[in-house]
């Protein structure tokens, strides 16, 4: 089987989409916003769509190896995301009710999660050089985010 190679646009929107999703991971204010909203109609912003977004469209849940294999991030990336990509892999919503938002949000394992989110988003912030990456990084504002190709915004 041959492997896919990545354009250089393929390889940015890829980051963007990993870069995002840790942004709001790394968010309870945008969480509690969106995930609590009773009128939005959005399904990206849920607990459901968020850990969707990270292990499913970014193909993470066999982990790192094959995004650094083909130069998506570094190393370095990698290991300032690594304690994050371990807490949300054991993530698990309380009674198992992942649509219970406010319970998921008011339940200290995930306020846990949200915090290696935020190291996580520090640890890259440092390792970052592209100035639009640590933008990025730095969070969108919610469902009215403007200018982004992030599919779901």
């Amino acid at each position: 089987m041959r492997e896919q190679q990545w354009t250089a646009a393929q390889r940015a929107a890829w980051r963007e989409n990993w870069l995002s999703s840790i942004a709001e991971f790394a968010d309870l204010e945008l969480q509690r916003k969106t995930w609590l909203d009773p009128e939005s109609d959005n399904p990206h912003w849920s607990f459901v769509e968020f850990m969707c977004c990270y292990f499913n469209d970014l193909n993470l849940t066999a982990g790192y190896g094959w995004v650094v294999d083909r130069a998506l991030v570094t190393s370095e990336e990698v290991a300032a995301v690594r304690k994050m990509h371990a807490a949300l892999d054991a993530c698990k919503p309380p009674g198992g009710d992942e649509y219970d938002h406010a319970r998921i949000l008011d339940d200290p394992a995930w306020l846990g999660v949200v915090e290696t989110a935020k190291e996580a988003r520090s640890n890259l912030t440092k390792v970052l050089a592209d100035p639009g990456e640590k933008r990025v990084l730095a969070g969108c504002s919610g469902p009215s985010s403007a200018g982004s190709t992030a599919p779901w915004r």
